[in-house]
């Protein structure tokens, strides 16, 4: 398994390499078949990296006899996984590839932390041993990982409007998305990452009433932050419905939301007390 683990780094690694590649390298004539060998190498790197981090996870849990989140660096690894396939569902419908460049280096230090401190294994208290545990965390995670993707796009936004302010033609000015594209995919993606964090929060809620050991604590550090980033995000959706907030400042406001997920999953695992988290 170590192994598997290690070679499925290499290949984030590989194709968050290519990722970027694909986003720097010109539009001119002579480059556009290397461009298009790129994109794919890039795309088809991501997807075998993704097979091949679904394999380690399926192993890991069969070895383990339950979910990966003994520490709080087994769940990055399903944090990458989360991120690459929002990304992958996201290229499939819209051909956009740009927005890996962001997401899969995303994905990728997600998952070399989870290879560094590999070692760091405990074993899962009794009241987490159950069903639950997978659908609260699976439905967080994931929404996380659209959350990422809406602020992928809302850089891509300020990014081509800058290119445009300036009527600045650099190298990698014609392979960003319209700034329609972006602002409207980033909203999207808002909307997805509500809808998945709202379940999963309804998840753990209703999990709290089945296990007695387990409080629901409103102050709890972990609890407080999630409801936190989800106001933000759900008052993102209703200034835009309300009055209209697009463009710039729809972009700004999803870069805010993305500080307020770092500050939810890794802040409170690395500074905070929580019953969520596991060191």
């Amino acid at each position: 398994m170590h192994f598997l683990f290690l070679v499925t780094v290499l290949v984030y690694l590989a194709a968050s390499i290519f990722q970027a590649l694909y986003l720097t390298i010109g539009e001119r004539s002579e480059t556009q078949t290397l461009r298009s060998r790129i994109a794919l190498i890039a795309f088809w790197g991501t997807c075998v990296g993704f097979a091949l981090l679904s394999l380690f996870i399926i192993l890991w849990w069969s070895r383990h006899g339950h979910f990966p989140m003994t520490h709080w660096t087994d769940s990055t690894a399903f944090f990458a996984w989360a991120n690459t396939l929002i990304y992958i569902i996201v290229v499939r419908l819209t051909q956009l590839r740009a927005i890996g460049s962001f997401v899969i280096p995303v994905a990728f230090v997600a998952i070399l932390i989870s290879y560094s401190f590999s070692g760091n294994e405990a074993t899962l208290p009794e009241n987490l041993k159950t069903y639950w545990l997978v659908p609260h965390v699976t439905l967080i995670l994931l929404a996380y990982a659209a959350f990422i993707t809406a602020f992928g796009f809302g850089v891509l936004y300020l990014m081509a409007e800058k290119k445009i302010r300036q009527k600045a033609h650099t190298l990698f000015h014609n392979l960003l998305p319209s700034l329609g594209a972006s602002d409207e995919l980033g909203y999207r993606c808002t909307i997805l990452g509500v809808i998945l964090l709202t379940l999963g929060v309804i998840v753990g809620a209703l999990w709290t009433q089945y296990i007695q050991e387990i409080a629901w604590r409103w102050l709890d550090a972990k609890v407080f932050l999630t409801v936190v980033t989800w106001v933000i995000y759900v008052v993102q959706i209703g200034i835009r419905q309300l009055w209209g907030w697009r463009g710039r400042k729809a972009a700004y406001s999803e870069i805010v939301g993305f500080v307020a997920v770092l500050c939810t999953y890794i802040g409170v695992n690395l500074f905070l007390d929580s019953a969520h988290t596991f060191r």
